[in-house]
């Protein structure tokens, strides 16, 4: 009688197990500029220290603030730079998204809203 137990209780984590899986890889397919937000920040986090650069970043003006970003994405690691032109790229593209979209509307704010995004 335990091993029909024990089986059921297999054969139940193995099909919840599966379940979540395909549920996971769904959403994962449904949302990818959510998931790689999540994957941008996390990796960020995790490879870069945000106090450092916070501290080393210049204040003066725009332009050294813009060189100083150029030579520290040039000095980081490949990994890194593909993740930063990658949020770049789309960025983009939800950009030129929102941007074609018709919402008649005034209010800037309830643009977003309206598309649902």
């Amino acid at each position: 009688m335990r091993n029909i137990i024990a089986m059921n209780n297999n054969l139940k984590r193995r099909v919840m197990a599966r379940i979540y899986f395909e549920y996971t890889k769904n959403v994962l397919f449904e949302y990818p500029d959510y998931f790689m937000f999540v994957l941008f920040v996390s990796i960020s986090f995790m490879m870069v220290s945000i106090s450092d650069v916070i501290s080393n970043m210049p204040k003066d003006d725009l332009s050294s603030f813009f060189n100083f970003f150029k030579v520290a994405v040039i000095h980081t690691n490949w990994i890194m730079q593909a993740l930063i032109v990658g949020f770049l790229v789309r960025t983009v593209a939800i950009g030129f998204k929102f941007a074609n979209k018709k919402v008649v509307s005034r209010w800037l704010l309830i643009k977003p809203i309206k598309l649902g995004y």
